[in-house]
């Protein structure tokens, strides 16, 4: 068994890396140094496109590599929107402000999530919206052509002038130009060709983690004087020079490893080293790249079987779980933009405890749908309502030609008339809506308010948090069992708190939107909870109570003996 672990972690890396085409078309270096790329640019019909002269070629990724790479076998993989959905991922957010629309949505089939139909996405505003932080692929959400720079040129790259010419519908010339190819005017840079109209790429499999950060960043939306965030600590394996495909590996077809307990990937190889448990705790001796390995002294082994190790080492710290949080894809990080605010939507919470699909306690985000739905009828079930259906009700009823909030915005003097407005819009609707926000969806009631009712659509969506990573000094636990188990431990957020689009003034409204008390939620045994809560405090006073007691029964019972031993001399 030790033989076969040994052999796995030698060569998973180069299994998964050496998933190359055996076809002779294709070029190969056979080392794994970095090859520096001389190439020809060429167009979508394979034309080298000249250095020098005028020209209007525009160049094509897919036709500029597809001499030395397989690109068909390539635009796949996580990233290109095939291979199998696997566990809940983070969602891309629609986010119209004429409407009010902030609904998650993807077209993969994860729980809670819309489709790309049902919100009545078009591929221009899909492109323009959520290309910015899509690699691309045959099958992405963007549609666009995979942009291989992106993730594999080193250090040179301009995310901002790649996402401007993305939103202005030049996506194919948008990676030459990132890398400087081409000028911010779609014009040849020529100084980077050579008289052989060739240029020089310092290409890589691991271009570094910045590569990745490009739309997987995650920061606290709430800037916190005590805790700012420039004085964060970063991911403990970047933090000691790893990359984030030391872990998260793909061969050609870019199947990139998720790094999650259970994980079959698609190749048929096991990539059981590639998660926390198979790295750092593996069945047997050897582990990937030196990892320790922990000891977990004092920790009762229930606790390994009940939690992710992220449970521990990853999300939020103590104190700040249920948080809002902006990520790159949700909230367009790396983009210069003036007016950030912590609450602008989506309204994304970090460091929510809830079950993954192991059936283990895991840290998650957890975000909330709003917008407007067609509740459901007889026969029919509930809808959501794109957004572009509501633009000719919400101008007629509300003249509304801008930001919908904004427009029925209360005020001191009138404090109701947001609800007033949402109510009567309500009323003219053709069939029976809601307006779904803050976990509930709200149909119009008497005097022009709004009742909450419940509806499965306006449920939260969560996908599993897993960096940056702690070491075990700042580990919850690294002081003891106190950490979780104190009278004065705040209580694990089992779900987060998400405000209401607009007050919400209505009977009994106030009581629905209220804090939620987690003794309340039956997913977390609360009366064991409050139990260990008491007991670990007294548990040093119990050791020495309890050292106390034997050291005088074994007194006790050596003085016993001593006499019966003179009882029985002669």
């Amino acid at each position: 068994m030790r033989f076969l672990l040994i052999l796995t972690c030698s060569f998973l890396p180069t299994i998964l890396s050496g998933q190359e085409s055996t076809d002779d078309r294709w070029k190969r270096s056979g080392s794994p140094e970095t090859y520096v790329h001389h190439i020809e640019l060429r167009d979508a019909r394979g034309q080298v496109i000249s250095g020098t002269g005028e020209t209007n070629q525009i160049p094509n990724m897919e036709a500029t590599c597809a001499p030395c790479h397989d690109v068909q076998r390539a635009s796949g993989g996580l990233h290109g929107g095939k291979g199998p959905d696997g566990p809940a991922g983070e969602p891309w957010f629609l986010v119209d402000s004429r409407s009010g629309t902030r609904w998650p949505f993807h077209s993969r089939l994860w729980p809670g999530l819309a489709t790309v139909e049902e919100l009545d996405l078009d591929q221009e505003s899909l492109r323009k919206k959520q290309g910015p932080f899509d690699a691309g692929g045959h099958h992405s959400i963007s549609g666009q052509a995979s942009d291989c720079l992106i993730c594999h040129l080193q250090g040179s790259y301009d995310f901002q002038q790649r996402s401007q010419f993305i939103k202005d519908g030049k996506s194919d010339l948008a990676p030459f130009v990132a890398a400087g190819l081409f000028d911010s005017a779609g014009l040849r840079s020529e100084s980077r060709f050579d008289n052989q109209n060739r240029v020089v790429l310092d290409l890589h499999a691991d271009a570094g983690p910045q590569a990745c950060l490009h739309c997987h960043k995650v920061t606290p939306a709430e800037e916190s004087a005590e805790n700012p965030r420039w004085t964060h600590a970063g991911d403990v394996h970047l933090a000691a020079g790893m990359s984030c495909v030391d872990c998260h590996r793909a061969g050609l077809d870019h199947h990139v490893v998720r790094g999650k307990d259970g994980e079959i990937h698609p190749s048929g190889v096991s990539v059981e080293a590639l998660s926390c448990r198979g790295c750092h705790l593996p069945q047997g001796d050897p582990v990937m790249l030196s990892a320790p390995r922990p000891e977990h002294r004092g920790l009762p082994p229930f606790h390994l079987e009940a939690m992710t190790c992220t449970a521990c080492h990853s999300g939020a710290t103590q104190g700040e779980e249920g948080l809002s949080v902006w990520t790159s894809r949700a909230h367009d990080l790396g983009i210069a933009k003036q007016g950030r605010k912590a609450g602008d939507p989506p309204g994304i919470f970090s460091g929510i405890l809830l079950k993954d699909d192991q059936n283990r306690w895991a840290p998650h985000y957890q975000a909330w749908p709003e917008g407007w739905i067609q509740t459901s009828g007889e026969n029919q079930e509930a809808e959501v309502i794109p957004p572009g259906d509501l633009r000719t009700p919400l101008r007629r009823t509300l003249r509304v030609r801008g930001d919908l909030l904004e427009k029925i915005a209360s005020t001191d003097e009138d404090p109701a008339r947001a609800e007033r407005s949402l109510s009567a819009f309500l009323g003219q609707m053709k069939s029976p809506s809601a307006l779904v926000t803050s976990g509930h969806a709200w149909e119009r009631s008497p005097g022009d308010q709004l009742k909450p009712i419940s509806s499965d659509l306006a449920g939260p969506v969560q996908w599993k948090l897993g960096h940056p990573v702690r070491p075990a000094a700042m580990s919850l636990g690294s002081n003891g069992c106190t950490d979780c188990h104190a009278p004065e431990t705040p209580w694990p957020v089992l779900v987060s708190q998400p405000a209401p689009m607009i007050p919400m003034s209505a009977a009994g409204t106030i009581s629905q939107t209220q804090h939620i008390d987690p003794e309340s939620l039956d997913t977390f045994d609360s009366s064991l909870w409050n139990f260990w809560e008491w007991v670990f405090p007294t548990r040093d006073l119990a050791k020495v109570y309890f050292t106390a007691t034997g050291a005088l029964v074994l007194l006790a019972s050596l003085r016993w003996f001593l006499k019966a031993m003179e009882g029985n001399r002669p």
